[in-house]
């Protein structure tokens, strides 16, 4: 990142002259010439230069107010005028009045306040502030103000006041010719953070509390910033220009920091004080991408040097923001990565082939992701032939024909990247077979295991535990059911005949009776 120099030449060179002259000699008309009463004329800058309709016009005067002192400080004049009311002279503006040759005078003059300043002595001015409505609020044109004090009329007639606009123009562009390839910076919106909502008009300003910040700056969005989304070649971008009223803040950090340590933490309450330029950004990576709804932010506070967070009136900032690499890292822009997600970069399934023996037969898929730090795990999966198998979006594949079929699991994070398991489906005939059969005959001591086989392996099966436990209560046997519950170990104890069900659900569906007789 590339720290902001200082611009004041093409506001300084467009600053107004007020000047007060005498028109013409007075003749002696038996007053002493030091007496001889003149006319004034107040030149400021006109409207020579054009601006974009979504800028103010930095030209634009709509009204005046002005104020004359005499030696002693006392108010001579003042008044408010419309530019309609102010004779148009070239790019000047000219107010006549009279004064006297000789004697000392004060002039303080506002353009564009909107309405007329009540004050009666320079200190009222000096401690006069003036606001706006909403940060964008140009309609009467950029606030103007300018003083000459203490200045004796001479035969010339001129007493020059230079007008300052009481803002700052910040003027931005995108550089992206650092950015690595595959990279996408796409700007969303700019604002002014801690914009002031008013300034002193005749001398250094700032905001002294955060009620003197409008909650939402000065900000375009839209078209309004479709220049910096353009490339004028080589990568840079066309300029947008931002304005905010002066705030003059001071050194607030040690003399000589490097770029990368002028960022005030968020907890920081002179961060809500100190003006700074914040680029929301969409932002693409092979990596990374930005979350849908939230932003790559990076927030520059504006100064005359690292330790310095001075925003001087009638002064133009040129920043020129360079992101370099992946645009996550920098120097003296502070990036908030909150809003940026980091992509799927390999999926890996349990099975690259799956096999399935009878309909409605299920498999889950599970599918390990990573990185593992990934931000979105969310899986789209898709089956090729939903006649051969189908597949729900937790990856459990059901068979519905025989034939075989790709099962696709695609990150839905919009990365591309997916991995597949091949599904062959072919039937095969279910049973069921009860081992060592359906009539056994024992003595009392034998033991005897008795086990189902049956097919497909994974169908629901069950043995009668009422009928088990009838038995046993009848002194036939007693049992121990299988670890798998696919079989029982019966201890013959007393003369008599018991019985015992096996079964086997869908797509089986059958039930087998065992007769059990001790002799």
């Amino acid at each position: 990142m590339k720290s902001i120099s200082r611009i004041t030449m093409t506001l300084r060179t467009v600053a107004a002259a007020i000047c007060i002259a005498a028109a013409a000699a007075c003749s002696n008309t038996g007053t002493m010439d030091n007496e001889c009463h003149g006319i004034v004329r107040i030149s400021i800058p006109g409207n020579s230069m054009t601006s974009r309709s979504e800028d103010p016009e930095e030209y634009l005067v709509t009204d005046m107010n002005i104020f004359i002192f005499n030696a002693e400080g006392l108010l001579e004049e003042h008044v408010y005028l419309d530019a309609s009311d102010l004779v148009h002279s070239g790019d000047s503006y000219i107010y006549g009045t009279d004064l006297i040759i000789g004697c000392t005078y004060s002039v303080y003059a506002c353009a564009n306040a909107g309405y007329p300043i009540e004050a009666t002595s320079a200190g009222d001015l000096d401690r006069y502030r003036y606001y706006l409505v909403y940060p964008d609020d140009y309609r009467a044109g950029i606030p103007m103000s300018g003083v000459t004090g203490n200045h004796v009329l001479t035969s010339d007639g001129t007493i020059p006041v230079m007008l300052e606009r009481v803002m700052a123009k910040v003027s931005l562009c995108i550089d992206r010719s650092g950015l690595s390839d595959g990279v996408g910076f796409h700007v969303k919106k700019v604002t002014v953070g801690a914009c002031p909502k008013s300034a002193y008009l005749f001398r250094e300003s700032r905001a002294e509390t955060e009620d003197d910040i409008f909650r939402a700056g000065f900000s375009k969005e839209s078209d309004d910033i479709y220049a910096l989304n353009t490339d004028t070649g080589f990568g840079r971008s066309g300029s947008i220009c931002l304005y905010l009223m002066e705030n003059m803040n001071g050194d607030l950090l040690g003399a000589g920091i490097s770029d990368d340590e002028k960022v005030l933490d968020s907890d920081d309450p002179r961060s809500r004080l100190c003006t700074y330029i914040e680029i929301e950004a969409d932002y693409l990576s092979d990596t990374f991408f930005t979350i849908p709804g939230e932003s790559l932010v990076y927030r520059f506070y504006l100064g005359e040097d690292n330790g310095n967070f001075d925003v001087r009136r009638n002064t133009c900032y040129n920043i020129c923001v360079k992101p370099e690499d992946d645009g996550l890292t920098g120097d003296s822009w502070r990036i908030d990565t909150a809003g940026i997600g980091k992509f799927i970069t390999d999926i890996r399934l349990s099975y690259d082939s799956l096999y399935l023996s009878y309909y409605g037969e299920s498999a889950v898929i599970t599918a390990w992701l990573y990185p593992d730090d990934a931000s979105y795990k969310s899986l789209i999966w898709e089956t090729d032939n939903h006649a051969v198998a189908d597949v729900s979006d937790s990856g459990a594949v059901t068979a519905v024909g025989e034939g075989t079929c790709r099962i696709t699991c695609t990150a839905a994070d919009g990365s591309g990247i997916s991995a597949s398991c091949n599904v062959h489906v072919e039937f095969s005939p279910v049973y069921m077979k009860i081992y060592p059969g359906n009539f056994i005959r024992g003595r009392i001591g034998d033991r005897i295991h008795v086990e189902c086989e049956y097919f497909p392996p994974d169908a629901p099966f069950d043995i009668g535990l009422e009928e088990l436990e009838y038995d046993k209560s009848r002194g036939i046997y007693d049992y121990v059911i299988d670890e798998d519950g696919k079989g029982v170990e019966l201890t013959l104890t007393g003369n008599g005949s018991g019985m015992l069900y096996m079964e086997a659900g869908y797509p089986v569906n059958q039930s087998e009776m065992i007769v059990i007789v001790v002799d």
